[in-house]
């Protein structure tokens, strides 16, 4: 990573129950084959956007680009109320952008954020049903 960033991870406090969501969306996909290679293809898009944008260190459209990851998401039927909430709540209170981490419907929700938005967008998550936030830095890395 050529550039630090700092994100405010949110535990939503559900169990994310990976296996089932995963054969869930496999199921999904089985029964409109076209639909879901659309939405497999633009995810697989926005995530080389998204290292570019991580390689250049522009946090806005790294923002804009994970909100648009957890918009696919919801459309797969990988999220869920609560980390749509959450999701919302965090870009409200000034994240850059966010989406639900791991294998959704439960687990946690990561924002990208200024330092100087980082404790309210953390007050933010606990506000809206966070059960837990962690604040970290992702510092830079050399090859």
């Amino acid at each position: 990573m050529p550039h630090a960033f700092r994100l405010v991870i949110a535990n939503s406090g559900i169990p994310s129950p990976t296996r089932a969501t995963v054969g869930d969306v496999r199921q999904a996909w089985l029964s409109a084959p076209v639909r879901y290679e659309q939405l497999f293809s633009q995810i697989g898009r926005l995530v080389h956007q998204a290292r570019g944008a991580l390689l250049a260190g522009d946090w806005p459209d790294l923002g804009q680009l994970l909100t648009q990851n957890h918009a696919l998401l919801g459309q797969l039927g990988v999220s869920s109320p609560q980390l749509d909430r959450l999701t919302a709540a965090a870009l409200a209170a000034g994240a850059w952008g966010a989406k639900l981490s791991g294998g959704g419907r439960g687990g946690n929700v990561i924002a990208l954020v200024a330092a100087a938005t980082s404790a309210a967008v953390a007050d933010a998550l606990h506000q809206a049903g966070a059960v837990s936030t962690i604040i970290t830095d992702v510092p830079v890395t050399e090859e």
